[in-house]
């Protein structure tokens, strides 16, 4: 158990959730890691209860991911006929924060982790609609952006503020495709407003400890190295003045 944890579920089984966990989700990871928290990535046959339930019991993630399809009560995982996420483990998730990228589980499935001891849950309560190019199956822009703004969470935001800024970020993008696809834009604004925070806005994590530990030998290793260029600085000074 630590103040770093944090754990993603990703099954891929179709274009959609490839699209998720392949183009959209590693942003988020990489700016977790960045910030030094310990990852557990449940990618594609991992994405299963007996996974969790296992990552759970060793780590006690504070942040958990889910991002796949949705129905009002689950998440889809490892494949469309299976539950990853569903009311009958919504204890599971007791004091931490969840964020759910999948259609419609804000509906039954967000509140229910919240009345389970869920500290705050992110959801979209109607279907999440996402525009891709047709060739690379790259989202447009906007998309990724607006979903993986709660990675917010992982600099000591509030949720409630998390939930503020991605609203912002929405309607950034909404401005951007009304001038070039008013048809983008009204997606986009649609996505907007069936994105929902449940639970207490007052909720937070603390700041990665290994955070802290890193920026102090970070510290550390500079004034090593400056204390070494000025000492070196202050033994060829004698030499320079000889060689003038």
């Amino acid at each position: 158990m630590g103040e770093n944890d944090t754990t993603f579920i990703r099954p891929v089984f179709d274009d959609v959730t490839y699209i998720l966990n392949s183009k959209i989700s590693p942003d988020v990871i990489e700016y977790a890691h960045k910030r030094l928290y310990l990852i557990e990535d449940l990618y594609g046959d991992r994405a299963n209860k007996t996974e969790i339930l296992g990552n759970f019991i060793r780590r006690i993630p504070v942040i958990v991911w889910a991002c796949s399809h949705g129905v009002e009560d689950a998440v889809k995982g490892p494949d469309i006929t299976q539950n990853v996420i569903d009311l009958a483990n919504t204890v599971w998730f007791n004091n931490k924060i969840v964020v759910i990228v999948a259609c419609l589980t804000g509906k039954q499935l967000a509140p229910a982790l919240v009345e389970a001891g869920a500290k705050a849950v992110f959801a979209y309560d109607e279907e999440l609609i996402l525009r891709v190019w047709s060739g690379t199956l790259e989202p447009l822009e906007g998309f990724k952006e607006c979903i993986t703004t709660p990675k917010l969470l992982y600099d000591g935001f509030k949720a409630k503020d998390v939930y503020a800024k991605t609203i912002e970020e929405y309607n950034k993008w909404i401005a951007y495709w009304d001038e070039k696809d008013p048809l983008t834009a009204d997606v986009l604004r649609h996505d907007r407003d069936c994105f929902k925070l449940y639970g207490n806005g007052e909720s937070r994590i603390v700041l990665s400890t290994y955070l802290f530990m890193g920026l102090t030998d970070i510290f550390a290793l500079t004034w090593v190295i400056l204390y070494s260029i000025l000492k070196i600085l202050r033994i060829t000074k004698p030499l320079w003045k000889k060689t003038e």
